[in-house]
């Protein structure tokens, strides 16, 4: 399967210059593709088509955990933002949940 979402599409998004955070951010996107495909009960490589929705949303997950990184935080994180929540949820198949 081809990178969904490069390097630099994430970086662009995140307003991100420099390099020396290459291999993090390559790891949020992994973890967005993958926190969306569990989100929508389907996977990219088994029906799921990657849309300009799903997309958007994984890279606005990718941002979030780059802006949230630490886990010292006044905020307490404890679901998925409503933005990207509203992305996915119209691809979700209602009989898995």
């Amino acid at each position: 399967m081809p990178d969904l979402i490069t390097l630099d599409e994430a970086k662009l998004h995140c307003r991100i210059d420099d390099d020396y955070e290459d291999v993090m951010i390559k790891a949020y996107i992994d973890a967005a593709l993958e926190v969306c495909q569990k989100h929508i009960g389907k996977r990219f490589d088994n029906g799921l088509d990657f849309t300009a929705a799903i997309k958007i949303g994984c890279l606005m997950y990718v941002s979030q955990l780059y802006e949230y990184r630490t886990m010292i935080s006044d905020v307490e994180a404890k679901e998925l933002p409503l933005a990207i929540s509203a992305l996915w949820s119209v691809y979700r198949d209602m009989g898995m949940y």
